[in-house]
């Protein structure tokens, strides 16, 4: 969420677990340029251009948000 607030016009594709101390946790975050005329022309990832897409983090659905909320593991 952080990376998301500061970086305003980038969008967050994934982020993951890297390491942690006894006081922090520390992720890895990747970020894309959604005006890039790169990503808007490549149809592998062109799919965070849309708008529906804006703030992904904030929702949780990048992997370290999904495992958080206890997502993909099934009913436990």
């Amino acid at each position: 969420e952080r990376v998301g607030r500061r970086c305003g016009g980038l969008r967050v594709l994934n982020s993951y677990w890297v390491a942690q101390d006894s006081s922090y946790k520390y992720y890895e975050v990747i970020l894309v340029d959604p005006s890039h005329k790169a990503i808007r022309r490549d149809p592998k990832i062109n799919w965070i251009v849309n708008a529906v897409h804006k703030h992904r983090e904030m929702r949780g659905l990048t992997s370290a948000g999904k495992s958080s909320r206890g997502l993909g593991k099934g009913h436990r």
